[in-house]
């Protein structure tokens, strides 16, 4: 790992709820994680890549939840 330091921005979310403190938690973490793989993979990664490449890995991927092609609902 580099020595990169991931800092959150001021959280000025005009309109909205601030989310619950273990949502914050969560979103901090993922951020975190998904800025050092970004900084780490040297431009093989778009910073949308490694955030779902990081979701994916702490295991708070959404489930996908549209039918398949073809597939009759």
């Amino acid at each position: 790992m580099t020595d990169h330091e991931f800092k959150p921005g001021l959280r000025s979310r005009k309109g909205r709820a601030p989310l619950p403190p273990e949502a914050q938690a969560i979103a901090d973490e993922l951020s975190r994680r998904a800025a050092q793989m970004w900084a780490d993979a040297d431009g093989e990664l778009s910073i949308r890549e490694a955030v779902e490449v990081a979701a994916f890995r702490m295991g708070v991927e959404t489930p996908q939840t549209g039918a398949e092609p073809g597939e009759v609902s």
